[in-house]
């Protein structure tokens, strides 16, 4: 479906539902989003319902287990010792455990197969010398890292009691499926979706203008910027080799752009549309390129991704007894500053190494993920000496100039991040920092021949130039805690109509004149 087929679709379906009898509004909802999703695929499609009734179904079971566990620990409470309650607790608890990792085993690898059978067997092949005359050709199911992710969530909150499984298949099944969120995220959690998917939304003009501005917006992101600096990036990232570290550098940027405008401008666009149904998604995105930390830049970008870590891997590996007893034996050998910040060091790069592997198979983003989770654990380890240069030079750190270094330094940080996550092979990665150095070969972006196979016109370049200036000045206002939404709206008519055309003409009238880019979103893929 095109990208222009899923603002109709997204429009039709809203003009559908607010039509619809109120009861029955989400049985509709359910409707457009597995027509959606059979648009793209029949045969992706029972891969969805594998994962909708097994997770629905396995924490029912789960449900179910507790309830009878404490049922019986009520009624024979007088007559079991403390000993044999705890028994019973283990016994049921142990079911439970039973049940969560099957359905975990059988969704997760699922998903493993679709996404790492096929680099994998490659590897192999390579590594043995042998020949392999085809691959798997194993098509990734639309959005299968993000439903997967989102019902195990689920599963997890329902296995630790933070939620009571979902009775009714149908109600569970539109949580899962809901159309917007399938193409990238992001990943919701339950108790803060599905009673909204359920609700008789009555139509609000105010919302929906909210919403159709929203997508407006993340068109602008994707279609006029990352689009736009999409055939710089494939082109010095394809042939590397015929470059300097000027074009490397330039292609780098452009690359951090792209992705930001592209993911940022997808979330923004699904966001949207789910506004059009009166649903509210859970942020994704906080102008990353404003952090002051890799901390602070990995909370504001893929936020729901992030959430999900922290509460599901980080949180339960770093309060785990075995890195609780390596945290003692480390306070008594380097002391307690170190003792403190070792979980969050070591589950740092639990995390980040998990998140590059569920971004691929490659060794580059492999690279990509340990790179973030080295960083952040050694920002951890050196975290004291951080607060105590913080604390004698109070005035030093809350002047403007040093958070605009701490700004300029996260964004150093993440961009060297980039070269491993944008190449498929560590060599590459290596040998394109090492040129980014060593080689500049500046003379290249004078260079006609070499501006022409870079795929920009001058008038493309030209935009690409606007476009991004428009984006970082709406980001920074948002960032001082402007909401440009509500001061456009808030305009008077004329100005507001004058400002929304001139934009919209802006949007359109560049993307048909150039018809530049793709339909596809590079977080879909995932």
């Amino acid at each position: 479906m095109s990208l222009n087929m899923l603002i109709l679709f997204a429009l039709a379906g809203a003009g559908l539902y607010y039509i619809c009898p109120a009861r029955a509004r989400w049985l509709l909802l359910l409707a457009l989003s597995y027509a959606f999703y059979a648009y793209h695929g029949l045969s992706a499609l029972p891969f969805l319902l594998l994962t909708t009734l097994s997770t629905w179904a396995g924490a029912l079971l789960i449900g179910r287990i507790g309830a009878k566990s404490k049922s019986e620990l009520k009624e024979k409470r007088a007559l079991l010792t403390a000993e044999e309650k705890k028994r019973l607790k283990a016994a049921a608890k142990s079911r439970q455990r039973a049940l969560l990792l099957a359905v975990l085993l059988v969704n997760f690898g699922a998903l493993g197969v679709f996404k790492y059978a096929d680099p994998l067997l490659d590897t192999l092949f390579r590594a043995t010398g042998a020949a392999r005359e085809s691959g798997l050709n194993l098509l990734l199911p639309l959005g299968i890292s993000f439903y997967t992710f989102q019902s195990a969530g689920y599963l997890l909150d329902v296995y630790n009691g933070k939620l009571l499984p979902e009775r009714n298949p149908l109600r569970f099944a539109l949580f899962v499926s809901f159309f917007p969120q399938l193409i990238q995220g992001p990943i919701a959690r339950y108790d803060q979706l599905a009673q909204q998917l359920t609700e008789p939304h009555r139509f609000d003009l105010t919302r929906m203008q909210h919403g159709l501005l929203l997508m407006l917006w993340g068109f602008f992101k994707k279609k006029v910027i990352a689009d736009r600096a999409l055939p710089l990036v494939a082109e010095v990232f394809g042939n590397q080799s015929a470059y300097g570290g000027a074009a490397i550098m330039t292609a780098v940027l452009f690359y951090s752009l792209q992705q930001y405008a592209d993911f940022s401008g997808g979330i923004d666009l699904v966001t949207g549309i789910a506004q059009l149904y009166g649903v509210r998604l859970a942020p994704n995105f906080k102008r990353p390129y404003f952090a002051v930390s890799l901390g602070d830049f990995w909370r504001r970008w893929h936020i729901s991704l992030g959430a999900w870590m922290r509460d599901y891997v980080f949180y339960p590996f770093a309060l785990a007894k075995p890195v609780a007893a390596l945290s003692r034996a480390a306070k008594k050998r380097f002391g307690a500053g170190v003792s403190r910040a070792l979980p969050a060091a070591l589950g740092n790069i639990l995390v980040f190494t998990l998140v590059g592997v569920w971004h691929g198979a490659q060794m580059g983003f492999i690279l990509w993920g340990l790179y973030n989770g080295l960083v952040l654990a050694a920002s951890a380890l050196l975290d004291p000496a951080y607060r105590r240069f913080d604390e004698r030079h109070a005035g030093l750190v809350k002047s403007r100039g040093f958070h605009l270094l701490r700004v300029l330094r996260t964004f150093l940080v993440v961009n060297i991040g980039w070269y491993f996550d944008r190449c498929e092979r560590a060599g590459d990665a290596f040998a394109m920092l090492a040129r980014s150095v060593t080689d500049l070969r500046a003379a290249q972006l004078a260079d006609s021949a070499v501006l022409a196979r870079l795929g920009l016109t001058g008038r493309d370049w030209g935009i690409l130039l606007i476009a991004t200036l428009i984006l970082f000045a709406v980001s920074l206002a948002q960032e001082r805690g402007v909401k440009v939404r509500d001061w456009v709206l808030a305009r008077p008519l004329p100005v507001r109509w004058l400002l929304l055309l001139t934009f919209i003409l802006f949007v359109l009238g560049t993307h048909v004149i150039s018809g530049a880019g793709t339909d596809s979103f590079m977080y879909a893929v995932f």
